[in-house]
């Protein structure tokens, strides 16, 4: 394949064309005093995978650009930080570069030790912040110039491969050159004034032998009547930067918002490699330099077909790897069936990024413990495990009892696997989440794992099997339901069940998760009528900023009612009586059914029969407590190892 062919960018060659994009993991890397231990770890497994070129997360190059959860680094302290990161990414024969990035006029000033002003081009609101903006001296202008030479000089001097400029998602950079945010008239309201002098003295600081990238958007989505440059302009921006001689490749991404990584970062609604053309028209435009290719690409054989289409010279297959850092190897194998897919859900990784959070992964619970994680062996004195359950946690459990060397038996009282996540079947594009139960019940196959079906396990069962360990990974109920004659109610599982059709429908939702907004979403996709009763100020606080924007799109186009800052306070025949917690205004909804969106209480029944049959139990998933299947595959890899 020509994705595992090696390649030359600048001064250096890449073992193979796969690429991991910087992206916000563990940002406390760069803050002085915090042990580098975590974020070198999860760099090295996907090193070890078999990726040929990662591009480390943002660092910020200057004190006035510093948002909640990014840090300034020092000198003393990032330098062994970076000595450690290069001999452990060298030592697989991966390069790595670190993204040099300043976010302007962008979020806002409390992340600011000294709680300074935003730094821009011009005196704009910060459109992902709404702060006024403070437009830079001369001066500063200079200073931050300066900020990215001794930056880029630390990076090299700690043994780094090069420096990416970071010029898209609406930062700094991405600032200097668009309308929309500088509209100076001395000589840095030139476009490519500071971009220009920000690639001559970086490269003139870590010289030829060293890399030098370049990250832009290749479509802003701002209209031109707002300063935006579309692709077009864009395109002109890249071909500029490449004519230059600086540079040793182009990588992009797309927007100028932080809401715009929504759909920069597409979740399973995106379609897969949508921004190729966009790849293809700078690598148009880009003179032979190198261009990266970008957005949900997620096998092998997709990346390899982008290559052999001349969209691009290298594949970004950043979350690919974060599901699976063996994903490179495992292809190489023969064995593309087993790589761990990416299903797109987004909630370990950037919708934790978002919010300064360290990420890890919907169903590789490794992510983010690769520090401290003991490697699985095989156990000295093999045990008989039944797991009761085939929901994620259960799954999980099994798989790395298994893998442990554990005699594993899974019985599912369902004659499908996936639990409740089976629930997205009847959604749409989110049940490409079902991938992550796909995969994990073929890897229980291969383990040679008993999975029954259809089975319900009671003390009869459990006398016949006689396991030493029980897991169970029975689920939960909705506890929320109240009993009344005056209208039916159900939470959302058996909801998701019903025949609806123009029926009158009261979603109550007291934990705005997901699963509230997929279950109202359907019930008016199948012909009820939908409101949603919620004591949040807004709809769905839990879920995900990449996922909010197309919830909220589809629950309007669909005509739900949203009552926020509301609570249910009684019933009547046909009715739904509440009231807005702060104005107190009453309210009536006419309703047949109310679906309960709440607090969930664990299946335990086989808790006090174990005890007395003096069988060992282990809890995982919604019988601990009802969340979410990334909870559940966390918990139940947790189980799977403390057997």
């Amino acid at each position: 394949m020509k994705l595992f062919t090696p390649m030359k960018i600048g001064p250096v060659e890449l073992r193979n064309r796969v690429v991991s994009t910087a992206h916000g993991a563990f940002l406390d890397f760069y803050r002085p005093g915090v042990a580098p231990d975590q974020y070198i770890a999860y760099q090295e497994r996907r090193a070890a995978g078999g990726c040929g070129f990662i591009i480390q997360q943002a660092m910020q190059v200057h004190p006035s650009s510093q948002p909640d959860g990014h840090f300034m680094w020092e000198r003393d302290d990032i330098l062994p930080k970076f000595a450690a990161m290069a001999a452990a990414l060298h030592a697989h024969g991966t390069r790595t570069v670190v993204q040099l990035a300043h976010f302007g006029g962008q979020f806002r000033s409390e992340g600011n030790e000294d709680l300074a002003a935003l730094w821009g081009f011009s005196p704009i609101l910060s459109p992902s912040g709404w702060e006024a903006v403070h437009e830079m001296t001369a001066a500063q202008i200079e200073s931050v110039i300066d900020g990215y030479v001794a930056t880029a000089e630390v990076v090299v001097e700690g043994g780094l491969d090069g420096v990416e400029l970071h010029a898209t998602h609406g930062y700094l950079l991405q600032q200097s050159f668009s309308p929309w945010a500088n509209q100076r008239d001395d000589e840095w309201g030139k476009q490519f004034r500071f971009l220009d002098e920000v690639m001559a003295r970086v490269r003139a600081a870590i010289g030829s032998d060293k890399i030098m990238g370049l990250r832009i958007s290749a479509e802003d989505w701002i209209r031109p009547e707002r300063g935006g440059l579309g692709f077009t302009g864009l395109a002109e921006v890249a071909e500029h930067a490449c004519a230059t001689g600086q540079l040793d490749y182009l990588n992009h991404s797309e927007g100028a918002r932080s809401a715009h990584y929504a759909k920069a970062i597409g979740d399973f609604y995106a379609t897969r490699g949508e921004f190729l053309p966009l790849t293809a028209g700078l690598r148009r435009v880009a003179g032979g330099v190198p261009v990266i290719a970008v957005g949900k690409i997620m096998d092998a054989g997709q990346a390899e077909q982008a290559l052999e289409d001349e969209s691009c010279d290298l594949v970004a297959m950043t979350r690919a790897q974060i599901a699976d850092p063996d994903l490179v190897i495992k292809t190489q194998r023969g064995e593309s069936d087993r790589v761990r897919p990416c299903v797109g859900a987004n909630s370990g990784c950037v919708d934790r990024m978002e919010r300064a959070l360290p990420i890890t992964c919907f169903h590789n619970p490794d992510v983010g413990r690769e520090w401290r994680l003991e490697p699985l062996e095989i156990v000295p004195a093999p045990r008989k495990v039944l797991v009761v359950g085939a929901g994620p946690a259960g799954l999980k459990a099994a798989e790395i009892a298994a893998r442990r060397g554990h005699r594993v038996t899974v019985a599912e009282v369902r004659h499908v696997p996936g639990g409740a996540l089976r629930a997205v079947e009847s959604l749409g594009p989110p049940c490409e989440l079902m991938g992550a139960v796909t995969w994990i019940v073929g890897e229980l196959e291969i383990l040679g794992v008993d999975i029954r079906y259809s089975t319900e396990v009671d003390r009869t069962l459990l006398e016949e099997l006689q396991p030493d360990v029980l897991v169970l990974a029975t689920g939960a109920d909705g506890a929320d339901s109240v009993t009344t004659p005056l209208v039916e109610t159900v939470d959302t599982a058996e909801a998701m069940g019903l025949q609806v059709a123009g029926r009158r429908i009261v979603l109550v939702d007291h934990v705005g998760y997901q699963e509230q907004a997929f279950c109202a979403e359907h019930l008016a996709s199948e012909g009820a009528t939908v409101a949603i009763v919620t004591p949040f100020p807004s709809i769905g606080p839990n879920i995900g900023f990449t996922h909010i924007r197309g919830h909220m799109e589809r629950l309007h186009s669909l005509n739900v009612a949203m009552h926020t800052s509301s609570v249910v306070t009684g019933y009547a025949e046909g009715t739904v009586i509440g009231r807005h917690v702060y104005s107190r205004e009453a309210l009536e909804i006419p309703a047949d059914l109310v679906v309960m969106g709440g607090q969930k209480l664990p299946r335990l029944d086989l808790m006090r029969v174990a005890e007395e049959l003096g069988v060992e139990v282990h809890l995982a998933g919604d019988a601990v407590a009802g969340r979410t299947a990334l909870h559940a595959f966390r918990e139940g890899d947790n189980v799977g190892r403390a057997v």
